[in-house]
């Protein structure tokens, strides 16, 4: 029906239709203005379309019908129009047709330039006629083309069409805009049919919601376009694929411009990519939870509370009553999840924002690893007994936040094990979140939930069975020697925080740390001297007080010469850190944008490694896989290139690649087979030495 309005329409006229041709029945008004008159960019000139209710008119590719508002201008000598720019529009289905346009109301804008660019002459203010012819064609049941010609002058803009003009100008697509990458653009053939899809990395990946093609593309059909995370699919209704795509993305908050070369190859192997669904990925983010209480880092703030349960003071005759077991497993529980959600929520925001972010990603900051550092070795003071941190009651008693029974210590000690299980993707952990960051934002907070959950579970679940807590040994003196474990092994933490400063911002950061490691235990010295022996509570908080400003005036100087985490001219030495096999400097290539795209051309197998100096996961694979005498010797191999991406300080090149594979923390390995990225294996966190080999010599068949 559309198109039969559409055929009669066009032959009905042979020259265009005025706007007032068809009376009162027609549904759309036009008004042109100036938006602003600059001499470096020229003068924007803006068209209003108002479209009554129910009614719509198209964008420059209509889709399967229709036709383009179009705007010739009449300009004076010397003056010429750029192409006219097109707000990102909606798609109609009508009577099986599919067009492409806008209801309601549009602005389309046009850029007034001399001809000559070298001519940077100044528009006058006033006397500078302009003439817009401007046509379209509005449908509803039936389509009524119209035409208008329109007058202004330079001096015709109101702050109500600067305001109307900014609203639509937000509209128009961006180009090359770091919010949302082309990762490629390919057309697949699978049992006889075949589609393009084009996948997207960056922030705004995974709030793609549509794909309209630039120009009517032949063998593509629109009307069945799908979009699932970061990639959409648009059927193809021909053999042959169009060898270039253009086209506009549009995105919950934006629109970007596609512009890239089409490969053809068959299906994608399902190894490279993040699929499933959503419940199967909450299992694994449940299971990468519970995987994360044995991570280096938390293993001693969860054994610590497990202690707790035993009996967290030595000198008592018991530990926690069942029902106050219960109550702080709780409050721990609520610990962690609200720090998942905070995490959450910084995630959402940053990204929102146009950041490329991922798993880990507050260890980026020099500033945050300055303070979790100054945190932890608080803690590991707390636990050799230099002083004691807790709620103040009138007796004067303290409890230990890591081992007392009060509640606040129990909260705080939910928040410092998420703090610490950052850094590193557990097992089934790096699977799920690489599904996580691409998806909306419920389900970002959905996933974070369900990782809390898994990992506050053992120490619930011990706390609401606490028969089963009769295979540790009694309270004795071996609590006392496993405290003080505890405290060297947050101590090591320290000492690991301390590399990755240095790492990020040189010897001078590494200094600073020290410092303000120094001052926080001559501080808390002095605490544990002055509120110990049945202190007043006024004396107490006045100590407390005190050291707590002068505690946090010394952070805040030290931190003053760090900056946002660059490495202020520090070039880490990779090679010194890596895999303790890797005695050859020549094994390991640092990874660029440049060097990667080369080595795909040149058709090389290449081995990455994703890798962060805060990640132990990382360490500890690069010295017992990576330095494998058998692995190095595999990667020696002259067809072999392997490449390390320092996740270290933020990098979003290396942030764009790792949510290519479908990931968002470190580690991370994959084999590229030959170059073909379409081949790409990634394999598990934990890596195996016989499974890399294995991995390896494949990708060389």
């Amino acid at each position: 029906m559309l198109l039969s309005c559409i055929a009669l329409c066009l032959l009905a006229c042979s020259s265009p239709l005025h706007a007032g041709l068809f009376g009162d029945d027609q549904p759309v008004e036009a008004e042109a203005f100036l938006v602003g008159n600059s001499s470096g960019e020229g003068l924007l000139a803006a068209v209003h379309l108002k479209i009554e209710e129910g009614w719509h008119v198209y964008w420059k590719n209509p889709g399967e019908a229709g036709m383009p508002v179009e705007i010739v201008w009449e300009l004076p000598e010397g003056f010429r129009s750029l192409p006219v720019e097109y707000p990102f529009p909606e798609r109609f289905e009508s009577g099986g047709i599919t067009g492409f346009g806008y209801r309601d109301e549009v602005v389309l804008f046009s850029r007034i330039v001399p001809e000559k660019p070298s001519d940077n002459r100044i528009f006058p203010q006033s006397g500078f006629p302009l003439k817009a012819e401007v046509s379209w064609l509005s449908c509803k049941e039936v389509c009524i083309p119209g035409s208008v010609s329109l007058d202004l002058e330079a001096d015709s803009s109101s702050q109500a069409n600067r305001d109307l003009a900014a609203k639509f100008l937000g509209r128009i697509p961006l180009q090359g805009d770091a919010s949302l990458v082309v990762e490629r653009i390919a057309a697949v053939r699978e049992d006889g049919s075949g589609f393009l899809e084009i996948d997207f990395s960056g922030p705004d990946a995974r709030n793609v919601k549509d794909f309209f093609p630039l120009y009517p593309e032949k063998g593509i059909d629109i009307k069945g376009t799908t979009v699932q995370g970061g990639s959409v699919q648009l059927p193809l209704s021909a053999e042959e694929a169009p060898e270039r795509l253009k086209g506009v993305v549009v995105t919950e908050r934006s629109a970007y411009v596609v512009d890239a070369g089409v490969d053809s190859r068959e299906a994608v192997p399902a190894s490279s990519a993040v699929s499933g669904s959503l419940p199967v990925m909450l299992g694994l983010a449940f299971l990468g939870g519970i995987l994360l209480n044995v991570m280096p880092c938390v293993l001693p703030v969860i054994g610590l509370k497990v202690f707790s349960l035993v009996g967290s003071d030595p000198l008592a005759s018991g530990g926690h009553s069942r029902k106050t077991g219960r109550v702080h497993s709780l409050v721990f529980a609520a610990g962690v999840l609200l720090s998942f959600w905070v995490l959450a929520a910084f995630v959402w925001g940053l990204q929102g924002m146009g950041q490329q972010i991922g798993w880990g990603f507050q260890f980026q900051s020099p500033v945050f690893v300055m303070f979790i550092a100054a945190i932890v070795f608080a803690f590991s003071l707390n636990l050799f007994g230099l002083f004691e941190l807790g709620a103040p009651v009138v007796s004067g008693k303290i409890g230990s936040v890591a081992l007392h029974h009060d509640v606040l210590g129990s909260f705080v000690s939910g928040v410092l094990a998420t703090t610490l299980a950052t850094p590193c993707t557990a097992p089934f952990l790096g699977t799920a979140l690489g599904f996580a960051f691409v998806q909306p934002v419920w389900v970002v907070f959905l996933f974070f939930t369900v990782i809390a959950v898994g990992m506050a579970a053992p120490y619930v679940v011990l706390a609401w069975h606490p028969a089963w807590l009769k295979l540790l040994p009694k309270p004795g003196h071996w609590m006392f020697v496993f405290k003080q474990l505890m405290g060297f092994i947050l101590v090591a933490v320290v000492v690991w925080l301390a590399a990755i400063l240095n790492a990020q911002v040189g010897s001078d950061g590494m200094f600073s740390l020290l410092l303000l490691l120094f001052v926080i235990a001559f501080c808390l010295w002095i605490v544990g001297s002055l509120t110990a022996h049945g202190a007043s509570l006024r004396k107490q908080l006045v100590v407390w007080a005190a050291a707590l400003v002068f505690m946090t005036g010394a952070f805040l100087i030290l931190i003053s010469d760090i900056g946002s985490g660059a490495k202020q001219g520090i070039e880490a030495d990779r090679s010194g850190l890596s895999a303790a096999g890797d005695n050859n400097g020549a094994l390991w290539q640092e990874f660029s944008p440049t060097l990667f795209e080369e080595l795909l051309e040149k058709k090389k197998t290449v081995f990455l490694e994703f890798t962060a100096d805060w990640c132990i996961t990382c360490k500890v694979l690069e010295a017992s896989v990576l330095g494998n005498n058998d692995v190095v010797e595999a990667l020696h191999r002259p067809d072999v290139v392997a490449v390390r991406a320092d996740w270290t300080s933020r990098d979003d090149a290396v942030t764009a690649l790792m949510q290519r594979f479908g990931r968002s923390g470190v580690p991370l390995f994959v084999i590229i087979p030959h170059g073909e990225l379409d081949r790409a294996v990634v394999l598990p966190e934990v890596v195996t030495v016989d499974m890399l080999l294995r991995e390896l010599e494949r990708a060389r068949e």
